[in-house]
């Protein structure tokens, strides 16, 4: 039987007794050992980067995938053979690449401009007083909200947009600025000036709309919420069907 020389499990390399004892023989065993160890380190190591690669995907933004496409379906805004297929993909995506390829395929948390009626130029607004935009007004693909007093409003909920990244430059002087953004939408800020108020968002929807913001204002104010009034999500929904289904709890 041959004898094993302790190397690590899974290794080939085994030395028969009684056979090509030389020591040229045991010199050139030995360096092919270390030859065969340092391939097994090597395709290790490899194997170890692979699987540890920067764009792995992040189990909680799979969880917000599936909410979404169950929000779809239950709202009548995505058929039962379309949830299924892209909850298929969704579940077997492997990168962030991948997921956002397959909701891409289902209807955004916002309300797209239809393409004959985007703007090609920059929005620019301007008032010196207060400004609320409210139900059906346009957000192009690079807006400016300029407010020197008073108080602006600006409810993206309510808006079109015009392209699936928004870039928001918001300027005010001695006024308030109010953004109300939708749930599932990516928030950037990118950079500026002034009293900034951001409070705790949602986690974005994988490959939903992502909005930019830039900011402008010595004695200002800015703030950036989601709407007060949609509580939503796999752990309110929870809470409420726990509520429903409790004894003695109204039906």
């Amino acid at each position: 039987m041959p004898e094993d020389l302790g190397c690590p499990e899974g290794s080939s390399v085994r030395r028969t007794p009684g056979r090509q004892s030389a020591p040229a023989f045991r010199a050139s065993t030995g360096t092919v050992l270390r030859d065969v160890l340092w391939a097994k380190m090597v395709r290790m190591f490899e194997d170890l980067l692979v699987s540890q690669r920067p764009d792995r995907i992040d189990e909680e933004d799979r969880v917000v995938a599936v909410d979404r496409l169950h929000e779809l379906v239950s709202g009548g805004d995505l058929s039962l053979e379309r949830f299924s297929a892209v909850l298929e993909l969704v579940l077997a995506a492997d990168n962030h690449g991948e997921l956002e390829v397959a909701m891409s395929a289902v209807p955004p948390p916002v309300r797209p401009t239809p393409a004959s009626r985007r703007l090609s130029q920059p929005l620019v607004l301007q008032a010196d007083g207060g400004l609320k935009l409210g139900s059906g007004w346009q957000l192009a693909a690079n807006t400016t909200i300029s407010v020197a007093f008073g108080t602006a409003c600006l409810d993206l909920t309510a808006a079109s947009w015009d392209a699936n990244q928004i870039n928001l430059r918001l300027e005010t002087r001695a006024g308030a600025v109010e953004v109300i953004v939708p749930q599932g939408v990516a928030v950037q800020m990118v950079g500026g000036s002034g009293r900034i108020q951001l409070e705790s968002l949602s986690r974005p929807i994988p490959g939903g709309p992502v909005l930019r913001i830039s900011t402008s204002g010595p004695t200002g104010v800015i703030r950036i919420r989601h709407p007060r009034n949609r509580r939503t999500g796999p752990l309110v929904r929870w809470r409420r069907r726990y509520a429903r289904g409790r004894p003695g709890s109204a039906t």
